[in-house]
């Protein structure tokens, strides 16, 4: 039997309880929400448009003869107050440095470009058919690039890879992901698919690299459709002893379907629903890019459905023991929309008609009012029908 409680025992606690009350009634209780607890990062809020650029393919003007273009990744250099882009030109590949004045219309001027060169002792082929996606760029100016990985014209797998460089361009270290990244051009159930493997990279405030896959390992499940968004694989790069790096954790992440939009349609070559880049806010919070490519009508140009996500690492099973994930339920990254690109396109300029194919984000300086900034930037391809385009966007 519950013992009934004693009335006359519990009136203090009543009486202090009230008193409290009062006094937040009265003003004395901070204004303030609570705070996160341990590890628990707060939201990221609604984003504000803040400035825009695009132009189409081309027309930016060339550096040192090399066309300025195909912009896969962007950093912000705080050593210098420029920013930096990965032109994912395999032929030649570079960093292309720019000055971008700020304002609610952009201007971009191209002033430099940095081409990618290795050190003594790599392997000669580090840089043949090189398809940086992911860029990165550490507090001593020195970089991080993603070779995303495929299968050249020759039948050649070129494995995805980690690469750092020093500020000049030259390649150091050369760090693998896990077998089961591994391409095999006799097998084309395993490994990463080609051209769809490592799409973005960041760092952490902590200093881990993390990378992310375009679509799924051709063993962890189908590609994105219009019904249903495939599982990629996040890979976390870790420093060790001596300067190397190694394959860290491992998590997987639940991609949106492919947006069917009016008008357009069907999917482009590899074009459906990606993760096609990564922004590190803090330790375990992240923003990701989702885009995907639908043909335009007689030959117009394509329309790219672009959408940002808060990414939350935190809870997340590690994968990195599973060669495969077929057969397994592991809790995903948490992910919230934050900003449908979609919402904006009335306001944009109008070569933003049919958005872009944004492909790389950074942090950007403090906004006008203090606030904590992003830019997109997109790849072009260098195809007529495709613009370079930057947005400058403000987390209030």
């Amino acid at each position: 039997m519950m013992n009934r409680p004693n009335l006359l025992s519990i009136a203090p606690f009543l009486q202090r309880l009230v008193a409290a009350l009062l006094m937040c009634v009265m003003g004395a209780c901070s204004s303030r929400a609570p705070g996160p607890g341990p590890g628990v990062d707060r939201p990221v809020p609604a984003p504000r448009l803040l400035g825009a650029f695009a132009a189409v393919a081309g027309a930016l003007p060339a550096i040192d003869g090399l066309p300025v273009g195909s912009l896969s990744d962007l950093a912000f250099d705080g050593m210098s107050g420029r920013w930096v882009g990965a032109s994912d030109d395999v032929r030649v590949p570079r960093l292309v440095w720019m000055d971008i004045a700020l304002g609610a219309r952009l201007d971009v001027v191209p002033t430099a470009v940095t081409r990618l060169s290795i050190a003594a002792g790599l392997p000669a082929d580090t840089l043949t058919a090189l398809d940086m996606e992911g860029l990165a760029i550490f507090p001593d100016g020195s970089f991080a690039v993603a070779h995303e990985g495929h299968i050249d014209r020759g039948g050649v797998a070129r494995q995805p890879r980690l690469l750092l460089a020093t500020r000049a361009g030259v390649i150091t270290t050369v760090v693998r992901p896990r077998p089961h990244f591994t391409i095999d051009p006799s097998d084309p159930t395993l490994g990463v698919r080609h051209n769809l493997g490592l799409e973005s990279l960041t760092r952490t405030p902590d200093g881990r690299l993390v990378s992310g896959l375009e679509q799924p390992l051709a063993q962890d499940g189908a590609v994105s459709d219009a019904t249903r968004g495939g599982l990629v694989r996040l890979v976390e790069f870790v420093p060790g002893a001596a300067g190397g790096w190694a394959p860290g954790r491992e998590w997987t992440y639940q991609l949106e379907p492919t947006a069917s939009v009016a008008d357009y349609g069907p999917v482009c070559e590899d074009g459906n629903n990606g993760l096609s880049a990564m922004l590190a806010l803090s330790d375990a919070v992240l923003l990701a890019v989702e885009r995907a490519c639908l043909r335009g009508a007689g030959g117009a140009p394509a329309y790219n459905p672009v959408r940002l996500y808060e990414v939350s690492l935190q809870g997340a099973d590690d994968v990195s023991a599973l060669p495969s994930l077929v057969g397994h339920s592991p809790v995903p990254v948490g992910k919230r929309l934050v900003l449908d690109l979609a919402d904006w396109r009335a306001r944009l300029p109008p070569l933003f008609a049919t958005l872009s194919n944004f492909e790389g984000i950074a942090s950007g300086p403090p906004g006008p009012r203090g606030e904590r900034t992003i830019m997109l930037v997109s790849d072009d391809n260098f195809r007529a029908t495709q613009t370079t385009a930057f947005l400058w966007i403000a987390l209030e």
